[in-house]
């Protein structure tokens, strides 16, 4: 059981709603109506965050990390002047046990850790809500309570611990499975266990030291999938099959460093420090299921020295093809079963989803749902979202080039997209995508937030249509120069973007146009608006209240009635 892990959650949990309240007040009070455009400046990283919307529902949406973030970022412009001094430090210190968190796969939380980061969602908890700060108090006693039961049990006591039988289709210990070499200089057993939870049960299994010449990167992940379309199109397809298998891992490895190097000197820097932590998983071919970034920095450690490092794993025996959907629903449960992880790019997770359910129909919608636990609407989404970048990609000519998608980074563009074409006919969804994938692929605004605001704004206030076919003018430029150009990379589309500047700047100035003769129409509109709005308010006085005001309080309504008429008349007769 997961009891340490649970009690930090709910401490998150409890954090949470007094924590965005309070964010959201003190921007409000400084940034006025403005508060939620600084809100998305500051976190213009990240991609999950509505553009508009009611204040409670703005609120609702910012999640522990991003109330964190909030708190470090504006800190210096806003929050070092309401806040004691440390409080910085303990919420910088919460966004690394946040990471913690969403990183542990089926292990407990360390108890030193766990205390910690009660105490210091207590200390911040002081300062803004002390109901909250008393909740969090109580599951800081529960923790340190369960500490002297723990502290007894022995690693001794599960040295024993038997590898479970296998539960392959395939049956058999097959030839060259790693459980045929424990004993030997390669694999040896510890005295370790992990849990892995998967398909509805929880199985403990021994941990082993594996050698790391004896392990490899899987191929079936769904970034490192991703990665190897990239590899194959600037390479030839197929250019990574039957190769060394050193070769194999140092290109993955590489992918995986580019990807986030802080993170990957971090991990290296603490790996190096007190040795691998959290145990992986593996299958019994070698094949890493769980722990690529551990990997990873061990690899980058054996280079600096001659004795051998081990990388320290549970094995399942499972066949990756044989067990394809057992292999599915395990790494699913273990990547984002019970916190997303934080690094998982969403461009890969919605790929991986719609890969999964339509194109190869591996698992079901209620499947990948209970896999990853969350609800079948928010798989539903997530595939809705794939499917529009599938189509971007066929349109670019790169039909199932996913990495170029992640370059693009339009994961946010499509999600926003999905509510403005709900709301088109048949035929302005085809214009409205049309749009979207030349205005990425002309780079016409480095902000596709601003974009599809604009355009929702311009759908809101029925003046689309004109923008539509101003846009689609100069999309057929656009599409004929595209055509006639030998475009196969992305490099290609850049290149082609740039020679044709003129014609992104045409998609710009529409966009401008349109938005010009929006605000036209409401500065026209105003004065009825207003006057409306005036009327509106003379209408809730209620007239029975007049026998009851003092002599001075009726002169004074007197006057301004009369400036009301006077104003009145001034604009009728301007009329």
């Amino acid at each position: 059981m997961k009891e340490n892990y649970e009690s930090v959650q709910n401490g998150f949990n409890i954090m949470l709603t007094p924590l965005a309240e309070y964010i959201g007040y003190k921007l409000s009070a400084e940034y006025k109506d403005k508060w939620w455009d600084v809100v998305l400046d500051t976190l213009s990283d990240q991609r999950d965050l509505p553009y508009d919307g009611e204040y409670s529902e703005l609120i609702d949406s910012l999640d522990i990390a991003n109330c964190i973030r909030l708190i470090d970022r504006l800190w210096g412009s806003l929050f070092r002047d309401l806040l004691s001094q440390n409080c910085r430090g303990w919420a910088k210190e919460l966004m690394g046990v946040r990471n913690i968190v969403s990183h542990i796969g089926s292990q407990d939380m360390e108890q030193h850790t766990a205390e910690r980061a009660l105490d210091n969602m207590r200390l911040i908890m002081h300062e803004i809500d002390k109901e909250a700060e008393r909740d969090i108090k109580k599951l800081y006693k529960e923790v340190r309570t369960r500490a002297d039961g723990q502290q007894k049990m022995s690693t001794a006591d599960f040295s024993e611990v038997a590898q479970p039988a296998p539960e392959s289709k395939r049956g058999e210990l097959a030839e060259g499975s790693l459980l045929r070499k424990v004993g030997t200089a390669v694999i040896k057993k510890t005295k370790q266990t992990r849990k892995v939870s998967y398909g509805g049960k929880t199985v403990v299994y021994p941990v082993y030291r594996i050698r790391l010449d004896a392990l490899y990167y899987n191929d079936q992940n769904d970034r490192i999938a991703t990665w190897i379309t990239r590899y194959e199109t600037e390479n030839g397809e197929g250019s990574l099959e039957g190769i060394d298998r050193d070769i194999y891992n140092m290109v993955i490895e590489n992918f995986i460093v580019d990807s986030n190097p802080e993170a990957i000197k971090k991990t290296q820097k603490n790996i190096a420090l007190v040795g691998q932590q959290v145990p992986g998983v593996a299958l019994a071919d070698g094949r890493i299921v769980d722990g690529n970034r551990r990997f990873t920095c061990l690899r980058r450690l054996q280079r600096m020295t001659t004795e051998p490092l081990y990388f320290e794993t549970v094995i399942m025996d499972m066949d990756i093809e044989a067990d394809k959907k057992q292999i599915k629903l395990l790494e699913l449960a273990i990547q984002h079963g019970e916190e997303k992880k934080v690094d998982y790019d969403l461009i890969d997770y919605a790929i991986g989803t719609y890969r999964d359910v339509v194109v190869t129909k591996l698992l079901t919608v209620a499947e990948y749902a209970q896999g990853t636990n969350e609800p079948p609407a928010e798989v539903r989404k997530r595939i809705e979202i794939a499917g529009l970048i599938s189509e971007f990609l066929d349109y670019l000519k790169m039909p199932e080039q996913y990495h170029i998608a992640r370059e693009y980074q339009v994961y946010s563009l499509f999600q926003e997209l999905i509510a403005p074409l709900k709301q088109l006919s048949d035929e302005d969804k085809k214009r409205l995508k049309l749009i979207a994938f030349n205005n990425v692929l002309m780079r016409s605004t480095a902000d596709q937030r601003k974009l599809v605001r604009d355009i929702k704004k311009l759908i809101q206030s029925d003046g689309y249509n004109a923008f539509f076919d101003d846009q689609m003018k100069t999309i057929e430029k656009i599409k004929e120069n595209y055509d006639a150009a030998d475009i196969r990379t992305k490099d290609d589309a850049d290149l082609f973007a740039l020679k044709n500047q003129e014609l992104s700047e045409e998609l710009e100035k529409s966009m401008e146009r349109a938005m010009q003769r929006v605000r036209s129409r409401q500065l026209k509109e105003k004065p009825i608006e207003n006057a409306q709005k005036s009327i509106d308010l003379l209408l809730e006085i209620d007239p029975r209240f007049f026998t009851k005001l003092e002599p001075d309080e009726k002169e004074m309504l007197r006057a301004q009635l009369d400036e009301i008429v006077r104003i009145a008349a001034r604009f009728k007769n301007m009329i």
